[in-house]
């Protein structure tokens, strides 16, 4: 698949690519460049291109939970999630009849919840116990196995680290931007894992400024 203007047949067609998953599934979707680095002057808004911004929302509402770290949820400015008609009219036809929710996860209890760089409204927040395990996660997150669609978490490197130490992780997005980023970036993966861990690819789509990967993890 090649890149494609916004409309309700470009999200038709991104479900060739990525499908939605089960209630237990944690897919995961970040934006990467050349050298390895997440975002450029502290955001990722400076990797991101058109169809990234398509793909980033897609997922979402494919998706019945969307988990992200404290720091990315201040860095990026998280603010309660807002979908376009076409996309729910797609989250209907899948069958997630729920409201896409927010959960902020953070190491500590409580962890920004008093603070006004994070605004309220229907964003969560959450201690995720260090000894959590899948489907574990699925549950302390509300997700309803009755529908389709897990939890997609949009970052960042210490939550992506924590989540992968735990085996936790089943799916990848990941979009490859054609740039190098520069030294005061910061790295996808920061964390030292004792065995490599494995993926293949699934899906991929191409265009001239990034490539966007879909990987599943090796069971």
């Amino acid at each position: 698949m090649t890149a494609a203007s916004h409309g309700t047949d470009d999200y038709l067609q991104l479900l060739g690519t990525y499908p939605p998953t089960g209630s237990q599934t944690l897919r995961i979707n970040m934006v990467v460049s050349l050298d390895g680095k997440i975002d450029v002057d502290g955001r990722s808004k400076g990797l991101s291109t058109n169809l990234d911004r398509q793909i980033f929302h897609f997922l979402r509402a494919t998706a019945q939970v969307i988990l992200v770290g404290a720091g990315t949820a201040r860095a990026e400015n998280y603010q309660t999630p807002k979908l376009t008609d076409e996309l729910v009219e797609l989250r209907h036809h899948l069958g997630i009849t729920h409201p896409l929710r927010i959960v902020v996860a953070s190491r500590e209890a409580n962890p920004v919840a008093s603070s006004t760089e994070i605004p309220n409204g229907t964003i969560e927040y959450l201690q995720i116990p260090s000894t959590i395990e899948n489907p574990g996660l699925s549950a302390l997150l509300g997700v309803d196995n009755s529908q389709p669609g897990g939890v997609l978490c949009e970052g960042g490197p210490t939550l992506l680290g924590d989540l992968l130490t735990r085996d936790l992780v089943d799916e990848f997005c990941l979009t490859i931007r054609h740039l190098i980023a520069g030294a005061s970036s910061e790295l996808l993966v920061t964390r030292e894992f004792a065995t490599p861990i494995d993926f293949e690819l699934a899906g991929h789509i191409t265009s001239a400024q990034a490539t966007f990967l879909r990987l599943v993890k090796r069971r």
